[in-house]
């Protein structure tokens, strides 16, 4: 998993504790591993521009800082289609995997 995705599923699994949020990101790690190739080329793509994008100053990073690491609700409100996209794509591996992998979820 890239560094601006890891930071992602951080501030996503802030109100997890260590046991589920280390869960949570295996869990997203290898959904994201198993993407066909030509799918995580283009996420990984736009992973390390939005990270890059994040760590200049005054820019993406600093909209998107909050206590915990990344938040996702700058790329959500994103005027980009493909920005947007991605937030789902993120927020929906989160979701599915705290879901998932509840106990007594029967996953």
């Amino acid at each position: 998993m890239l560094w601006f995705e890891r930071q992602l599923v951080a501030s996503m699994t802030g109100h997890l504790d260590h046991d589920e949020r280390s869960r949570v990101t295996d869990f997203v790690e290898g959904s994201l591993g198993e993407m066909p190739e030509h799918l995580r080329l283009g996420v990984g793509a736009e992973s390390l521009v939005l990270g890059a994008w994040a760590r200049l100053p005054g820019r993406l990073g600093g909209a998107l800082r909050d206590g915990t690491g990344v938040s996702l609700r700058a790329l959500e409100v994103s005027p980009l289609n493909p920005v947007r996209q991605y937030a789902r794509l993120m927020r929906s591996l989160v979701l599915f995997a705290e879901h998932e992998l509840r106990p007594g979820a029967g996953g």
